[in-house]
């Protein structure tokens, strides 16, 4: 038992994390079929962050304050989910551009963890990969040391492993935070009925103050 135990850890663990994941994501998502103003209860508070945007500027969570976030883990060379969700995003971004809330009182943080290969270089690449680029003070990309990112995620809930081949597997969501920094929402964002007019409702309600 213990020799299984010694070789089969790290899957077990992985297992374990997967499940509590998965619970607090159907809880969520029961949730989002309930009472707006339920489904929108303030949850805790966000975690508070020092990270660096492409440019090499200091941007902190309470920078943000008076603003609705929308919060969102990712990394460039992601194979699978992660450039999808960002599309979805940029879907976002039109529009609360439309709707004059991008920017005063609405903005995207886009957070790698995967800062070593994710260059600041890298990373404007790929938000031109998009028809809707990131909006400078709309939809920001950061970067911060790996281990700090990997321990703020985990602060906002979010699964993050690095595997052997330098990949990381970790949770596909979208975070919403209130404009007083409270986290209000995780949206599953492989869920493929979630679309961009889901999100844009929520920011414009938390945008009025609810």
């Amino acid at each position: 038992m213990g020799t299984f135990l010694e070789k089969n850890w790290f899957k077990l663990a992985l297992g374990a994390i997967l499940i509590a994941m998965i619970a607090s994501f159907a809880y969520k998502l029961v949730s989002n079929g309930s009472n707006p103003d339920e489904r929108l209860t303030a949850m805790k508070a966000a975690p508070s962050f020092t990270l660096q945007d492409l440019d090499g500027k200091t941007v902190t969570s309470e920078s943000m304050n008076g603003k609705v976030r929308l919060v969102y883990f990712f990394y460039s060379f992601c194979p699978d989910v992660c450039l999808p969700t960002s599309f979805l995003i940029s879907q976002v971004q039109d529009e609360l551009k439309k709707k004059d809330l991008l920017g005063s009182k609405a903005e995207i943080l886009s957070i790698t963890v995967d800062p070593v290969r994710d260059t600041a270089e890298v990373l404007k690449a790929f938000g031109n990969r998009f028809e809707s680029k990131p909006i400078p003070g709309g939809w920001t990309f950061l970067r911060g040391e790996e281990a700090k990112v990997h321990k703020l995620a985990e602060d906002f809930g979010i699964m993050v492993i690095k595997e052997k081949d330098g990949n990381f597997s970790h949770s596909n969501a979208i975070l919403l935070v209130d404009p007083k920094g409270q986290l209000r929402n995780y949206y599953d964002a492989s869920n493929p009925e979630l679309d961009a007019d889901h999100i844009v409702k929520d920011v414009v309600t938390l945008s009025k103050g609810k």
